[in-house]
Formats: structure tokens, C-alpha cells, sequence
């Protein structure tokens, strides 16, 4: 039992270790014995655990996966208006990323790693899915009445839960749960604005569409 609990505390220590050095660097620059020298474990150690980098990423998408088809269930089950199921998304997943690195790295690996080296599934095309649905679906039901593109809202919201991370320090003092649920009352007060149109150029709309 002793044995086990040593392993279990040993797998976590790597993990922990291993998502902040991806944060920090990404896929490309990280390397084992960056991962190494943020424990106080040895190469086998780490080796014992896991084979590879891609091994240890792999592990922290499927983590990041786990924790995303969670919250869809929980919206599922609930059926929520689509708004707020937006805004149960938005501040839950921001809520997440910013509570475990190990989440973060995740969707910082899903988007570096090549799509056949994730295990876990796409997941940020399938945050980006989620968002762009519900958001057509807020709009044909007029909770949504600004004139803009469904695919242009998904990358405001994506961009809230990604990015709330990156603050000022000083900032870091107010209650996270409330910052963010102000960060959604901005977003949402605009959306549904009927506001002047914000319909995308000819450009701009070839290039959603891609």
C-alpha cells in the first residue's frame, strides 16, 4: 500500500511538472530533462511512469478531454437555454483553466501537437464546435440579436476561457469566479444588442468558412 501511494504521488509530481513546463514552452522546446529538473525524481523515475514526451502529453490532453466532456454532460443533462449554456461553458471551462495546469496544457498541446499524436479526441475543435453550435442556436432564438457571425462569438468566447489567465498581477486579488462572470455580462450585454451590423466582409467570410 506504502508502494502504491509512493507511485501514485510520484505519477502526479511528473504530471504537474510536465504541464507547467508545456505551458511555459509548448510541445516543440519542452524536453524530459526540463520535466526532470522541475522534481526531485530521477530520469528512471520518470521512465517508470512514462515512455516518452508524447506519452506525457498525450496523458495531460486526455486529462484536459476528461474534464470537457464533463462539463458538456452537466450542460447536457441540464438543458439550459442556448445563452446560457454558452455562459455555463464559458465560465466553467475559464474557471477550470485557470485552477489546473494541468488543463491548460492540454489546450496548449491540442493546439501544437499534429492531430494524429492526440489521444482524447480534438478537443479544441470540439470547444470550438460546442461554441459556434449554441451560438447559431441563441441567434435563430433571438437571445443573441447582435448582427455578427457565429464563428466571430465562438473566438470571443475561446478567447475569454484561454486567455483570463494572462492578467496583471495586482488583478489576480479579485475573486476569479466573479471577474469572469463580469468578463460574460460584457459579452453578453453586447450580443444581445442589436448594435449597427457587424456582418464580416466578403474576405473575412471566405476565410470563416474555410
Amino acid at each position: 500500500m506504502v508502494k502504491q501511494e509512493r507511485a501514485r504521488r510520484t505519477y502526479e509530481a511528473i504530471l504537474d511538472a510536465a504541464a507547467e513546463e508545456f505551458v511555459s514552452l509548448g510541445y516543440a522546446r519542452t524536453t524530459l530533462g526540463g520535466v526532470i529538473a522541475h522534481t526531485d525524481l530521477t530520469k528512471g523515475a520518470l521512465y517508470g511512469h512514462f515512455s516518452s514526451k508524447e506519452d506525457l502529453a498525450r496523458t495531460l490532453v486526455r486529462h484536459g478531454a476528461a474534464v470537457w466532456a464533463r462539463l458538456l454532460a452537466d450542460i447536457d443533462s441540464a438543458r439550459l437555454a442556448p445563452l446560457t449554456a454558452l455562459r455555463t461553458l464559458t465560465v466553467s471551462l475559464a474557471l477550470e483553466v485557470w485552477a489546473d495546469v494541468r488543463v491548460r496544457a492540454a489546450f496548449r498541446l491540442a493546439s501544437e501537437m499534429p492531430g494524429d499524436s492526440l489521444a482524447g479526441g480534438p478537443l479544441l475543435t470540439e470547444v470550438w464546435c460546442f461554441l459556434v453550435h449554441h451560438t447559431r442556436r441563441a441567434q435563430e432564438s433571438g437571445e443573441i440579436r447582435m448582427r455578427c457571425s457565429s464563428e466571430a462569438v465562438a473566438q470571443i468566447l475561446l478567447s475569454l476561457v484561454l486567455g483570463f489567465q494572462h492578467v496583471p498581477r495586482a488583478q489576480r486579488e479579485v475573486p476569479v469566479k466573479d471577474r469572469i462572470e463580469e468578463l460574460w455580462v460584457v459579452v453578453a450585454t453586447a450580443l444581445r444588442s442589436p448594435g449597427p451590423s457587424t456582418d464580416p466582409s466578403p474576405g473575412a467570410r471566405a476565410m470563416l468558412e474555410r
